[in-house]
């Protein structure tokens, strides 16, 4: 008797997902992109050491978004690029899919720079749609010396005393 209730109800359950479904299936959303352009994990910018941005695309739509293509333009007076591409053309972006690439940059000068915000371009339903994505903001690039400073052992300041045994 169990079984047989435990059967009915699940019959129940799927019999209604289904038509929840099916009229889900009716009113479909049209793709819509989100773009995200992060920092890693890296807490400190530093001159000369490299650093990596990361592109995140994600498609929340219930379509696919067709001819998604993501532009931007590095600022090379403050970074050189070492690795990757900072425009992607992704092609198409099924639903609920996601995308992710990762450019290399090393700064060039010490001091604060604003990361512009990357434009993601796509068509969904026929029409040209255009999203500008999130940005890491203002960066702090603190000077090659200035990390070595605040992050070295001070070997070469207690070299002179190795030669002395502690009491």
């Amino acid at each position: 008797a169990y079984q047989a209730m435990r059967l009915a109800v699940w019959l129940v359950f799927a019999a209604w997902r289904g038509a929840w479904a099916e009229e889900k299936n009716e009113t479909t959303a049209p793709a819509l992109v989100l773009a995200r352009k992060y920092i890693g994990r890296e807490a400190i910018v530093v001159e000369g050491k490299g650093l990596v941005l990361r592109y995140e695309v994600v498609n929340v739509g219930d379509s696919a978004a067709v001819d998604v293509s993501v532009e931007d333009a590095i600022d090379l007076e403050w970074f050189e690029v070492i690795e990757g591409e900072a425009s992607a053309r992704i092609g198409e972006l099924a639903p609920q899919g996601r995308y992710g690439y990762n450019v290399t940059v090393t700064p060039k000068i010490a001091g604060d720079v604003e990361v512009d915000r990357a434009v993601v371009h796509y068509t969904a339903n026929g029409q040209s749609k255009r999203m500008i994505s999130s940005s890491p903001g203002r960066l702090h690039v603190t000077s090659a010396g200035a990390y070595l400073r605040a992050t070295s052992y001070y070997l070469k300041e207690w070299l002179p005393f190795s030669p002395f045994p502690p009491p």
